[in-house]
């Protein structure tokens, strides 16, 4: 269905939905009462294959030798999906480290897409985060998943990091011929999806002070291949990419900030929510959005430590010594709630995944930015973002 002619009438019953959860929201806020969680980003591995400049998850395996036995396992996270908290769920991201160097990925998922009919009937896409080194690995995984996934309707979402051209990615990977690798995944992809149309294929660039000059060329390169692109500044955590101690080697300077902010004012960019908010996030300094972090998503990392988000770096629980739902109405998932949007952590977030997850049950700012694009374009972003899956 083409966006330009389904947008219209879409959008009169997003509207409608946003501005009812933009009300539930408040409400369940107001009395510190959580929604049940439509997304979830679960690490399935603390291993990379990769030796990012701006990540230090790879270094993890190298200084804890036995991290495949605090990997939860393929029974544990079948298990934690099979729980009524999850009952509707609608985007499920499985990242890492390098998802793919899970032996059992294709398995997790696969009985992922059997919990469809009995404990995930809501859920609509699967999202696989990944290096794109394994191509091979990656493209078997890959047909058996969406051989699974024929007369479903869940999509099957590839993410394929690319953070330069040539070199340049090399360089940032810190892999030889790691732009070679990814782009023969993405070349691999691409034929696979001649037979299943299914499947979606994108890729995630981390912009950098290395690779600030070649953003237009990155763009090009995704959009010459008919890929979906996000393309986003740096962050830095100190428990999720454990790379607190590279942030002002990494920082852009006030020209490569400049370049970044004219960068955002590209045409093409202008119907993308995230963009819209990056760019008034370049302008301030300050987040322009409402976050729902631990009222509708929640962040599980590879060894069951519960994180409000990707960018907090204290958990809330632990699924190896408690239930999810014991955890999610904790008193400490409850204080951390009533910090959601005011810690020093939340002012200058920009994580594009966290702008995502929140966009449709905050409601008004994804709400505003849709009545902004005018009746022409609001399809590009409901169907073109994949946010009109929330509508329903």
């Amino acid at each position: 269905m083409k966006p330009e002619k389904s947008g219209y009438t879409g959008y009169y019953k997003s509207a409608c939905r946003l501005l009812f959860n933009a009300l539930r929201f408040r409400c369940f806020r107001f009395i510190n009462r959580p929604l049940k969680p439509t997304v979830l980003s679960l690490g399935v591995t603390g291993r990379c294959n990769s030796h990012c400049v701006m990540c230090n998850i790879w270094k993890q395996a190298r200084e804890d030798p036995e991290i495949v036995s605090l990997e939860l396992s393929k029974e544990e996270i079948l298990n934690l999906l099979s729980n009524p908290l999850f009952s509707e769920l609608v985007e499920l991201d499985l990242t890492g480290g390098e998802p793919h160097l899970r032996e059992d990925l294709a398995e997790i998922v696969l009985g992922i897409i059997k919990l469809k009919r009995s404990s995930l009937p809501r859920l609509r896409s699967i999202i696989v985060t990944s290096n794109g080194f394994l191509t091979d690995k990656i493209i078997s995984s890959y047909r058996k998943i969406l051989e699974a996934l024929k007369n479903t309707d869940i999509d099957l979402v590839s993410v394929i990091s690319i953070d330069g051209i040539g070199e340049t990615h090399d360089k940032i990977r810190g892999t030889k011929n790691a732009f070679k690798m990814a782009a023969a995944t993405l070349d691999r992809l691409s034929e696979l999806k001649k037979e299943y149309p299914g499947l979606i294929i994108g890729i995630k660039t981390t912009i950098l002070p290395q690779n600030v000059d070649a953003l237009d060329d990155l763009l090009d390169f995704a959009r010459t291949r008919d890929l979906f692109y996000i393309i986003s500044p740096a962050f830095f955590t100190e428990k999720r990419f454990r790379n607190l101690n590279r942030r002002d080697e990494l920082a852009l300077s006030p020209v490569e900030f400049k370049k970044v902010l004219d960068f955002y004012g590209r045409d093409e960019l202008k119907t993308g929510y995230y963009y819209d908010m990056a760019r008034r996030f370049l302008v301030t300094g300050r987040r322009q959005w409402g976050c729902t972090a631990l009222f509708n998503y929640l962040f599980i990392d590879y060894d069951g430590k519960i994180y409000p988000c990707e960018i907090m770096p204290e958990p809330v629980g632990d699924l190896k010594r408690q239930d999810i739902q014991d955890i999610w109405a904790s008193p400490r998932a409850q204080a951390w709630r009533t910090r959601i949007g005011k810690s020093e952590y939340c002012q200058t977030c920009h994580e594009p995944g966290a702008i995502r997850y929140s966009a449709f049950t905050e409601g008004l700012s994804y709400f505003k930015f849709l009545n902004q694009l005018g009746r022409k374009t609001r399809g590009e972003s409901l169907y073109g973002e994949g946010f009109i899956k929330y509508s329903g």
